[in-house]
């Protein structure tokens, strides 16, 4: 790795350790999670056990298959309560 590229690691580094992660109370964001088959109950499953992991309070809006099928794709829209 050159000069050029160890700074730009670093740079990116400091970026991502510097998020305010207050700053994300009561805010929605978009997923597209991959599943091995996409219907409306594993879509829904799918949001719901992402939505518990990325934070605890945090519940599923809007879910439906934008891919139906095997290897199918989720829309969740996740919101934190807090």
């Amino acid at each position: 790795m050159n000069a050029t590229h160890s700074t730009l690691c670093c740079l990116l580094l400091v970026l991502m350790l510097h998020a305010d992660h207050a700053s994300a109370a009561g805010m929605c964001f978009h997923s597209e999670p991959w599943v091995p088959f996409c219907n409306k109950w594993l879509c829904k499953s799918e949001c719901k056990m992402e939505a518990k992991l990325l934070f605890t309070s945090a519940t599923v809006k809007e879910h439906w298959c934008i891919k139906g099928g095997f290897k199918g794709k989720c829309h969740c829209l996740i919101c934190n309560n807090k």
